[in-house]
């Protein structure tokens, strides 16, 4: 026991002294439900941008009519292995000068297996940007010398192109899928 004098008065402790003493407390309950709420805004609201970011547009599309290509894909890995029988080599040109409304040379040289070159063909050319898949270009080649392939096009977009190349030479076909970057 604690002695005291007479002359000390009692007093209660003082408020402050009490409040200090005692935090504020969320309970649990209150803690634990709010956690689930928010964790169920988070859910709701990723699952409204990734609904958003499908229907927006069809930029995120990745081929242009790529359900037929899935149907025929047998025939289109059939031409890709003839092609790849041929032997024949290409090589793309992309001219470095753009005319005011975005016009560029576009060259193939194309050899066959025997390095000669592939004269008298009919070249046809289907292209796209990268950004931009279901905005696809087409173009048919004129033989400017022998095995050497051009026309003007219209590139006026910096960034990575791919150009699909269909070569028909007498009885032969010849595919090739090339992507190359187009430099301002």
């Amino acid at each position: 026991m604690i002695a005291m004098s007479p002359d000390t008065p009692l007093t209660p402790a003082a408020p402050a002294a009490v409040a200090a003493d005692k935090k504020p407390r969320i309970s649990p309950a209150l803690f634990w439900g709010g956690m689930i709420i928010g964790l169920l805004a988070v859910q709701f609201g990723l699952s409204g941008w990734g609904i958003y970011c499908a229907l927006k547009g069809r930029q995120n599309v990745v081929e242009a009519d790529y359900y037929n290509k899935a149907l025929h894909w047998d025939e289109h890995l059939a031409m890709q292995q003839a092609s790849n029988a041929l032997g024949w080599k290409t090589q793309l040109q992309v001219g470095d000068a753009v005319t005011t409304d975005g016009q560029r040379a576009l060259i193939f040289n194309i050899n066959d297996s025997a390095a000669a070159p592939v004269k008298e063909a009919h070249v046809d050319v289907t292209f796209f940007h990268h950004a931009r898949p279901l905005e696809l270009r087409s173009a048919t080649l004129t033989m400017v010398e022998p095995g050497k392939y051009a026309a003007s096009v219209p590139l006026e977009t910096r960034g990575i192109w791919e150009f699909r190349l269909t070569v028909k030479h007498g009885a032969d076909t010849f595919i090739e899928s090339i992507q190359t970057e187009v430099a301002p």
